[in-house]
């Protein structure tokens, strides 16, 4: 028993557990591994990137505590993030973003061939079960010239794992 801390008597089980829930454990259910990647829709394609099978890119789902890593087949990118913050005891789907980059990459908008000054990509994702999630990718060319290299493409996407 802790007496000394306050005027009252406080269990220290208490604290303990008090400490750990406001630290924000909690066990995270998606399952780490690769994941396929499809298209569910496509709100914008200036980079031409969406093939009309739908099949995205793969990738590789890490975690650690509330970091998230995805070893991303498109150029070589580990996007890195984090798990969003959630209300204790909230039971709703997890949601986590991660954000990734190439610098100095080669790519095809249509007939252009471009020499790219960065390649990013942005993901937003909600767990649905331990061996899949959906969300948004967001990609991103930016190159100098020719103007027709400068270019987004909006997805989004379901991940199941493989």
């Amino acid at each position: 028993m802790v007496t000394w801390a306050a005027p009252y008597t406080v269990p220290l089980g208490l604290v303990a557990a008090l400490a750990l829930l406001g630290q924000g454990c909690r066990v995270r259910e998606q399952v780490e591994g690769p994941y396929a990647f499809t298209a569910t829709s496509v709100e914008k394609d200036e980079c031409l990137l969406v093939p009309a099978s739908g099949e995205l890119f793969a990738g590789d789902f890490f975690s650690t505590g509330n970091y998230v890593s995805i070893r991303y087949d498109w150029y070589g990118i580990t996007l890195a993030g984090q798990y969003r913050s959630s209300a204790l005891l909230d039971t709703s789907p997890e949601s986590f973003f991660a954000d990734g980059s190439a610098q100095n990459v080669t790519a095809r908008v249509g007939p252009l061939s471009c020499e790219l000054d960065v390649a990013t990509v942005h993901m937003d994702g909600l767990t649905d079960s331990p061996s899949a999630f959906h969300g948004t990718l967001r990609f991103r060319y930016e190159a100098r010239q020719p103007p027709g290299c400068l270019c987004e493409s909006w997805v989004s996407f379901q991940a199941v794992r493989q």
